[in-house]
């Protein structure tokens, strides 16, 4: 069965997910200097070795009407990056426009402090990103 680890991609820290294929969980949030993808991919290094996914999930972050804004190329430069390092994994792209909103409504009908809800808004969202996903496949 295929492992699958989720990112969710932003401009300082990476929300990242797991999965074995059946139910999505939070794994970690890896933070980092703005823009700074070379120094993100070797911060995934050693999550890449201990979870040994055979995917890759990143979430695309399409605008509300469908195009493609500033913020797909900064998650493109990542991935460039990202592949140049994990060139044997298969990466997925998958839709997460409304994620982080989702994930932060899902905070807050859980009453987590706004302390709680700005530190794991990142990787709730890549759960949510990785449920996506692999619901999408499952229904294929």
């Amino acid at each position: 069965m295929a492992k699958y680890l989720s990112f969710d991609v932003g401009s300082k820290t990476i929300g990242i997910a797991k999965s074995d294929g059946l139910i999505a969980s939070v794994l970690t949030t890896i933070r980092f200097p703005e823009d700074d993808f070379v120094t993100a991919v070797e911060m995934l290094r050693p999550i890449i070795e201990e979870q040994n996914p055979s995917i890759i999930v990143v979430g695309w972050p399409k605008n509300m009407n469908g195009t493609e804004g500033h913020r797909v190329q900064m998650v493109e430069d990542f991935i460039v990056h990202f592949d140049r390092e994990f060139h044997h994994l298969e990466i997925k792209k998958t839709d997460e426009r409304l994620t982080t909103r989702m994930a932060r409504s899902i905070m807050i009908e859980t009453n987590a402090s706004r302390k709680k809800q700005k530190a794991n808004k990142d990787n709730v969202a890549a759960v949510l990103i990785l449920e996506t996903y692999l619901s999408y496949e499952k229904n294929q």
